[in-house]
């Protein structure tokens, strides 16, 4: 498209001092007649482009042009290149290019200073196909369907109408309206599987997502006061505030917090294996006991 070869021309010109009508037509594939009206459709637009004729001649930028037209401080520069990059892992970008010509643009072409990806170390094609038909299905306003797994560990076939993909708390979720339960619903991407896009269109407006909050009605909060293992302290630092966590003289880590008292605490503890203790509450630390002696006569009945 013209669009994407005018944006070339001018990150082109931003690199080099002078380039000839000619080779930039073996560059794009297109005749020196082409890039002739390229030219004088940025000249008309504004871009300060000019030409020189003669041996040693060509086509040259204005040196001051990226001070001219940028407006932007160095801070908002970097913060535009911070997006770009955490856009770049998700797909919506499709080129690596485009960091390197808004960089050129913005007079700073590194563009190496981050770098993101949302990947799990056990990297699958499977991730990045379940992105991309995603990213498709929202795009084009399509329907879609998929076997899931919720936290209680109930499968169910869904319906849904996806409206957004949000990373929150290290994790991938979809935002979407679902069919069978005829409201909004939050659903992580690990736990989608069979997912295919459906022919149904519908019409974003009639949607509205609804803000986020944390899952605790049902269930209720409970201060906890646990002691961990140096072993696990970098779980520790990961997944607690730091403010709830205090170091011990011996290495050890306690912290003390809130966390719903439901299905997924006895897993989340029992992870840590011998490297926690439980000081409060009871009724925690006697379902930790009860659950670990369930799962060692399932290893060593008698």
């Amino acid at each position: 498209m013209q669009i994407h070869r005018l944006f070339e021309i001018v990150h082109i010109l931003l690199n080099r001092e002078r380039i000839t009508a000619k080779e930039l037509a073996e560059h794009f594939n297109v005749t020196k007649r082409t890039i002739l009206r390229d030219i004088d459709a940025l000249s008309t637009s504004g871009v300060p482009i000019f030409t020189t004729p003669g041996k040693g001649g060509g086509i040259s930028i204005l040196d001051s042009y990226v001070l001219d037209k940028t407006y932007l401080t160095d801070d908002e520069r970097n913060q535009i290149l911070l997006g770009l990059k955490t856009l770049l892992p998700t797909g919506q970008i499709e080129s690596k290019g485009i960091l390197s010509k808004i960089g050129a643009m913005f007079s700073n072409s590194d563009t190496s200073w981050i770098e993101v990806d949302f990947s799990r170390w056990a990297k699958t094609s499977l991730d990045k196909e379940r992105f991309e038909i995603l990213k498709k299905a929202i795009i084009g306003k399509r329907a879609i369907k998929f076997i899931y797994v919720s936290s209680c560990g109930v499968t169910t076939e869904r319906a849904a109408y996806p409206l957004k993909l949000l990373f929150k708390s290290n994790s991938w979720y979809l935002q979407a309206y679902c069919l069978k339960k005829q409201d909004y619903r939050t659903f992580k991407l690990n736990r989608m599987t069979e997912l295919e896009i459906l022919t149904e269109t519908f019409d974003y407006c009639n949607y509205k997502i609804p803000e986020i909050e944390p899952n605790i009605n049902s269930s209720k909060l409970i201060k906890i006061n646990a002691v961990f293992s140096s072993a696990v302290s970098y779980r520790v630092y990961d997944e607690f505030n730091t403010n709830d966590i205090t170091k011990n003289a011996d290495g050890t880590l306690t912290v003390e917090t809130f966390i719903p008292f439901d299905n997924w605490v006895c897993g989340y503890f029992l992870s840590f294996g011998s490297d926690v203790k439980i000081i409060c509450p009871i009724e925690l630390k006697e379902l930790l006991a009860k659950k670990a002696k369930e799962i060692h006569a399932l290893y060593f009945k008698r």
